[in-house]
Order: C-alpha cells, then sequence, then structure tokens
C-alpha cells in the first residue's frame, strides 16, 4: 500500500512542477502555455476530462495535506543506550512495571496511576497516589520519589529528569499492588 501512495505522490508533484512551469512561462510573456489551455478547453469533451483531472488533483492535495497535518504516534519505547554494536530500548509499560514494582515497597500506599514521558534530560514521572491518611504527605512523598528513581536506574538503566508526585485522595482502600 506504501508503494501506491508513494507513486501517487510522484505522479502528482510531476504534474504540479508542470503547471508551476507553465505558469511560469505565462507571466514570461510566452504565448504556448496560454495556447495549450485554450486547445484543453475548445470542446466540451475536453472541459469534462480537464475536470475531472482537476477534481482527482483535489482530492490528492486533500490527502497530501492531512496525511502532512497528522501527528506522529508517539513511540511506545524509551531509549536506554546507544553505542557503536547498536541500541537498547524498554517499553513504556515495562517502565511502568518497575514503577508498580518500587512503590510496592512504600508502605501505606492505596493507589498509584503512572505516566511516563521522555524529555531530553530524561525520564519524565508523573504519580498519582492515594495514601493512608495517617501518614505525613512530604515525607510519604519523598519515600515513593526515592525508591521511583532508585529502581529506575538500577533496574532500568534510565536516568530519570523528575518525578512529580501528587496526591489525589487519603483512602482506606486497598494498598497499591494487591
Amino acid at each position: 500500500m506504501f508503494g501506491i501512495w508513494r507513486l501517487i505522490f510522484v505522479i502528482y508533484s510531476l504534474v504540479l512542477l508542470f503547471l508551476s512551469g507553465s505558469a511560469i512561462l505565462a507571466a514570461m510573456g510566452r504565448p504556448e502555455p496560454l495556447g495549450y489551455i485554450n486547445l484543453a478547453l475548445a470542446t466540451s469533451q475536453n472541459r469534462v476530462i480537464l475536470g475531472i483531472a482537476a477534481i482527482i488533483l483535489f482530492v490528492l492535495l486533500v490527502i497530501v495535506l492531512v496525511s502532512a497535518l497528522k501527528k506522529e504516534p508517539k513511540p511506545n519505547f524509551i531509549a536506554i543506550e546507544g553505542g557503536l554494536t547498536g541500541q537498547i530500548y524498554i517499553t513504556v509499560p515495562a517502565v511502568k512495571v518497575i514503577i508498580m514494582k518500587a512503590v510496592k515497597k512504600v508502605e501505606g500506599l492505596k493507589e498509584v496511576k503512572v505516566k511516563v514521558n521522555e524529555s531530553p534530560e530524561g525520564l519524565v514521572v508523573d504519580l498519582h497516589i492515594m495514601i493512608n491518611p495517617e501518614l505525613s504527605v512530604p515525607e510519604m512523598s519523598k519515600d515513593v520519589q526515592g525508591i521511583v528513581k532508585q529502581y529506575l536506574e538500577d533496574i532500568g538503566g534510565l536516568q530519570v529528569a523528575k518525578i512529580s508526585v501528587l496526591v489525589d485522595d487519603f483512602g482506606t482502600g486497598k494498598p497499591a499492588g494487591a
């Protein structure tokens, strides 16, 4: 399927090249492009063919514009290392598993939601947590940040730029990871 689109794009580009060259020649005062246009529009059959070709070009233009404006899907993996022998990657779901394994070590967490992004400085982790209401929010947050950072660096081999913790709620629900 990709080869067909490539062929269509090449044909489309050639037609645009021809049309722009004709417009340049007409702007320079050359009579040939205008003569060809008058000849192409001389009969009703030629006008229909030209109209169909224009509609096809218009549809192709819309398709090319839409595909160019589409957002590229965000890669679902993060590069750990790269060298002469190749690259090493880890998937975002695997990073989340490492984070969930780390937060199981912290007592008092009831629920954890993880969001992972990549930045030039390293991994950016956003944690939304529900904690036991008897615990100190600053101490619990620092514990979670420390252990998550340690696990990601030791187990995942990842460089961590920032770990943000948002205490969403205090709850008496089941512990995280249970």
